[in-house]
C-alpha cells in the first residue's frame, strides 16, 4: 500500500512544508525524500517541480555564464 496521501493538504500542513523548507541543508534532505515520493501527492508534486526549477536554472546559468566567458575571451584577444 502506498503511503501517499492524495487529499489536499491544510494551510497548516503547507505552513509546515514551507517553514521545514527554509532550513539550510535541511531542506535538501527533505526535498529530495518527498520528491521520491513520500508523504502527500501535493508536497511530492511541488519537490520534483522544485528540484526541475532549480536544474533549469542551473542550465541557463551555465550556458549564460560560457557564453559571457567566450565574449571575454574574444575582447581580451582582440584588445591586446
Amino acid at each position: 500500500m502506498s503511503d501517499r496521501n492524495d487529499q489536499p493538504m491544510t494551510t497548516g500542513a503547507w505552513f509546515l512544508t514551507m517553514l521545514l523548507l527554509s532550513v539550510p541543508l535541511l531542506n535538501l534532505v527533505l526535498i529530495v525524500v518527498w520528491a521520491c515520493g513520500v508523504g502527500n501527492i501535493s508536497r511530492v508534486t511541488f519537490c520534483r517541480a522544485s528540484i526541475l526549477l532549480v536544474v533549469i536554472s542551473l542550465l541557463i546559468y551555465l550556458v549564460f555564464s560560457g557564453f559571457l566567458i567566450g565574449v571575454a575571451h574574444y575582447i581580451s584577444t582582440q584588445v591586446g
